[in-house]
């Protein structure tokens, strides 16, 4: 079996090269589907969408689960796997992708305050439940949303501030080359 960790980037960029699979992994993100759902929102074969959907799998990027029905067999349904969060940079510099492996690192949160409480609201409402939780829980889903929003502003500062410093090692080492 081909697992993610050791896809190559080729094969990566490959496999979402193709619009189809963009397609299902978008339709997945939203919700968890069978084969026979896939097909019909994405209005093509059954054939054709089983082999995107084994290629995602056999790359990790799927994962499945076995669910009973009334009648007949259980369906197999197909999500985005939970193992990594996929980023992508690019610039005139370098071009890199990177698998993120979600949890929460405690040394990460004493750096963003924000973040820290955050957490610490969420722990601090597992006695919660019923209405009372799910409105603490959508607070703190839209807290992090703002938090994931200034943390991505501060990413591309930070990535403009790299280009920067790049862009005038360069122009310094090639000025020095000049010269000698």
């Amino acid at each position: 079996m081909f697992y993610f960790k050791y896809m190559s980037m080729k094969v990566l960029l490959d496999m979402l090269g193709n619009e189809t699979r963009r397609e299902i992994l978008l339709l997945l993100s939203k919700r968890p589907c069978y084969v026979s759902q896939v097909s019909q929102e994405l209005q093509t074969g059954q054939k054709a969408i089983i082999e995107h959907l084994e290629l995602l799998r056999e790359a990790g990027l799927l994962e499945t689960r076995f669910e009973k029905i009334e009648k007949g067999r259980p369906r197999k349904y197909y999500e985005i796997s939970d193992d990594f969060i996929l980023e992508i940079k690019i610039s005139p510099d370098f071009f890199t992708i990177e698998k993120l492996l979600p949890r929460i690192d405690e040394d990460i949160l004493e750096t963003l305050p924000n973040l820290k409480r955050i957490t610490k609201r969420l722990d601090e409402m597992a006695h919660l439940e019923g209405g009372d939780r799910i409105k603490k829980l959508k607070e703190i889903y839209e807290d992090l949303l703002e938090e994931e929003s200034n943390i991505t502003e501060a990413k591309k500062v930070i990535e403009y501030l790299k280009n920067q410093i790049k862009t005038e090692i360069k122009s310094e080492m090639i000025e020095r080359e000049l010269f000698f």
